[in-house]
């Protein structure tokens, strides 16, 4: 029998909201809120649950157990979640091991990208295309807010992520022998770059670009712009990068079956 909450002043209720607004609390509790109806049931797969949210009761993945399920109203699950249209499904998952990267060959950094919707489409796409990992500088957004959550659509729990500064970062440059490129407006064009086998990507701030530590220690790269517009939004910026390096690096992976 599942269990019921009819009231938003509901200790549990408070702690999912607070999850979702507090960075803190989060790497606190170690705890993330993760909601929709396909990226729940994908992520529950890999990640048990401590707590399920659900509008009605079938829309409860099979071979959840009861004990960690509530009904809620629809004041509530807005509430929770922050969106003017619930799908109807939120969970409380584990926040994942930090991994190493270690022994990865085509990895993205992220060096102060500060829009959670950026944050979760470069996730979102480097999954999609093949890298990887994920370095994420400590000046960038949390990947665990709930936006960028929302905009990676289930990569988040499904590449490996660490986290840390500059220093980790070339520690990491260093014994995985990469060769560090970055995406800058006065960088060599695209089409004239030659692309290392082995590499990671940097991309910068959404509006100071990158940081003067990736200035001194990556090669610059820039993607062409005939058009009348002085720069790319970062994720657009990082989608195409992406697609033009790993394509080159692993071109039988983009062949047509």
């Amino acid at each position: 029998m599942f269990q019921r909450i009819t009231s938003v002043q509901n200790p549990l209720v408070k702690h999912f909201v607070k999850l979702r607004q507090d960075r803190s609390y989060r790497y606190r509790e170690k705890s993330v809120v993760v909601e929709g109806v396909k990226v729940v049931n994908e992520i529950l797969m890999k990640h048990p649950i401590k707590a399920l949210f659900a509008l009605e009761t079938s829309l409860v993945p099979v071979g959840i157990d009861q004990k960690n399920v509530y009904i809620v109203n629809e004041a509530i699950l807005q509430k929770v979640s922050g969106t003017q249209t619930p799908e109807g499904l939120i969970v409380e998952i584990e926040m994942p091991v930090k991994t190493s990267l270690q022994d990865m060959t085509h990895l993205i950094a992220l060096d102060g990208v500060n829009d959670p919707g950026n944050m979760g489409t470069l996730l979102r796409s480097a999954l999609a295309l093949g890298w990887e990992g994920v370095f994420i500088l400590e000046s960038s957004c949390d990947p665990y807010n709930d936006k960028a959550i929302r905009a990676a659509r289930g990569a988040t729990f499904r590449l490996p992520i660490a986290t840390g500064n500059w220093n980790d970062l070339e520690k990491l440059i260093a014994s995985n022998n990469l060769t560090p490129i970055a995406a800058d407006i006065d960088g060599e064009p695209l089409p004239e770059f030659s692309i290392p086998q082995k590499v990671l990507l940097v991309l910068g701030n959404e509006a100071r670009g990158i940081s003067h530590e990736a200035q001194k220690l990556c090669q610059k790269v820039t993607i062409p712009m005939p058009g009348n517009m002085e720069s790319l939004n970062v994720a657009v910026a990082g989608g195409i990068l992406m697609y033009s390096l790993i394509s080159k690096i692993y071109p039988t992976n983009f062949m047509r079956l």
